[in-house]
């Protein structure tokens, strides 16, 4: 028998994701990811009919980003963002042009995450199909750690034995039309927030 964990039996992959980009732009520890993460909680539990929404993974969780991003400046952590395709026109070399240009790493490995990253992050929703299937088998939030070597890499919080933790970047598209063999992999380009911390 295997022992449960984080996002199995939740729908909190958004949250996470955004707390694992702050590693990127804040450096922030355990401990001020906790503080953040149930301040979310609550301050997204206000709204009745959007948290029934949240807990039965009925939304796309697009707006709860948004809406996480703001709970957290208005804890006093000023992180900024900008939402590059909201109508999710945009192809796979727009959506990878974005990515790249924001989540760079400097060379110099003795320096911090945040350091080496400029302070910038970038957190994006994945979906995978499976052939010949119609609804996702996977739709997942997740921080990008870096691109690099022609692929995405996640730093994820998913400890799932079939996690995905990189995509290449001719392994995805930007629409369902798009899929095929091959390519079962879905980046919807309205769910990507490219997040840097705030002065």
């Amino acid at each position: 028998m295997e022992a449960f964990f984080q996002g199995k039996l939740d729908n909190f992959c958004a949250l996470y994701a955004v707390l694992n980009a702050m590693q990127r732009t804040h450096g922030i520890n355990h401990w001020s990811a906790r503080k953040l993460f149930h301040a979310g909680l609550i301050g997204l539990s206000k709204n009745a009919e959007s948290w029934g929404k949240i807990v039965w993974n009925d939304t796309d969780y697009i707006a709860e980003v948004r809406s996480f991003i703001e709970i957290i400046n208005a804890e006093g952590t000023s992180l900024q963002y900008t939402h590059p395709f909201p109508d999710g026109k945009a192809g796979i070399a727009e959506v990878l042009d974005a990515i790249g240009s924001w989540s760079s790493l400097e060379s110099d490995e003795s320096a911090s995450l945040r350091e080496r990253s400029g302070g910038k992050a970038v957190v994006l929703q994945f979906k995978r199909f499976l052939p010949f299937r119609g609804a996702p088998l996977i739709n997942h939030w997740t921080a990008v750690k870096e691109f690099a070597g022609n692929e995405i890499r996640f730093m994820d919080s998913s400890l799932e034995k079939t996690a995905t933790y990189a995509l290449p970047s001719n392994g995805f598209c930007t629409h369902e039309d798009d899929l095929k063999e091959g390519r079962l992999f879905m980046i919807d380009p309205a769910t990507i927030y490219l997040l840097e911390a705030g002065t």
